[in-house]
């Protein structure tokens, strides 16, 4: 049975593993389960010559505790990606929105200045119409006072 001593409080603590990798506390302090189970791993991890199991965060979870508590900060962190993700994707359909208005405005806008310049252009074009005949009659009254 291999052992181990610390101090704790001034007090000298001795423990070891027995024959079923049971801890013992020979004397000294009660251990917790959770304490037991970490020193149950990291003496399983020593034998097996393996590395520990990494969890998402690069580190090896101390306990199921700790894993479990990893793991709500991962949903958690899920989570808020999501929510950011879905908050985007309104805001997007927000801009696109806008952008489909002020597109539609600006079509209106240029359809109203055509319209006004083709509404310039035809009265101007009756003008000139207006004053070629106007020359026209005119000439036809200064041909026929010659002629007379």
């Amino acid at each position: 049975m291999g052992g181990s001593e610390s101090s704790h409080g001034g007090r000298k603590v001795s423990f070891g593993l027995d024959e079923r990798e049971q801890v013992r506390v020979l004397q000294g302090i009660r251990l917790t389960e959770d304490v037991v189970n970490r020193m149950k791993e990291s003496s399983q991890s020593k034998r097996d010559n393996q590395r520990p199991p990494r969890s998402y965060s690069g580190t090896a979870p101390s306990s199921p505790a700790a894993e479990g508590k990893a793991r709500k900060s991962a949903d958690h962190l899920l989570s808020v990606c999501l929510w950011c993700s879905y908050r985007y994707e309104q805001e997007q359909a927000l801009v696109q929105e806008e952008l489909l208005r002020l597109a539609k405005r600006e079509r209106e806008a240029a359809s109203e200045a055509l319209n006004t310049a083709l509404q310039r252009e035809r009265s101007n074009t009756d003008e000139e119409r207006q004053r070629a005949a106007q020359l026209v009659s005119n000439k036809r009254l200064q041909y026929v006072s010659i002629q007379d």
